[in-house]
């Protein structure tokens, strides 16, 4: 199977299960994806990302971002034969047992909170990491991570998302604020007046 038809089987999943909770804010809710996640449709990503990232060779770690990333990582990290993947957790304080800890505080579009902490363990500079997480929507956890990342000295490939929503220029801001390209393998362009998905 080619990545183009791995990449279309994940877009009919998808719209068989998304539904949009909150037009008004873009909410939109794909249980198999990000919530109760479908091993199948895992595995289906995993291998559409490792197509995407194989010219990446030696790829230290894979670090999923909290939440949903984080229990995306152990896969994609074993089809691209990473080294390691990195501990991260969305709470005031990192575990005491973590070293090398790198933090950041953002604004969360799914929590509606102004200041989320987050952190990623055992990071060391010179690096070369994949984040990995399930939706982009304005960006601002993503480019956090990113920055605080490279102000640690790691060079970050690339960050691989299951999907992402064009219209609210997430994608556009990640490359824009940090240089990292965001390799998204649905892309929602928008809601339209009835409240259907348009990809």
């Amino acid at each position: 199977m080619t990545t183009d038809q791995k990449r279309n089987l994940l877009k009919q999943l998808f719209l068989q299960s998304a539904f949009v909770k909150d037009a008004q804010k873009g909410y939109v809710v794909v249980e198999s994806f990000n919530l109760a996640i479908d091993p199948d449709v895992l595995d289906l990503a995993s291998r559409c990302w490792a197509d995407l990232f194989q010219e990446h060779k030696n790829i230290d770690a894979v670090v999923g971002l909290p939440d949903a990333g984080a229990r995306l990582a152990p896969l994609l990290a074993e089809k691209l034969h990473a080294h390691a993947i990195l501990p991260s957790k969305r709470v005031p304080h990192p575990p005491g047992a973590w070293k090398d800890v790198i933090s950041y505080s953002n604004v969360s579009f799914t929590t509606n909170q102004d200041e989320v902490r987050s952190h990623i363990g055992f990071v060391k500079p010179g690096m070369k990491v994949l984040l990995v997480d399930d939706v982009v929507a304005h960006g601002n956890t993503a480019v956090a991570a990113i920055q605080a990342l490279l102000k640690a000295g790691v060079e970050v490939v690339g960050l691989a998302v299951l999907f992402d929503k064009t219209w609210q220029n997430g994608t556009q801001r990640v490359l824009e604020e940090t240089g990292v390209h965001v390799s998204s393998l649905i892309s929602i362009k928008k809601i339209n007046e009835r409240g259907e998905l348009l990809i």
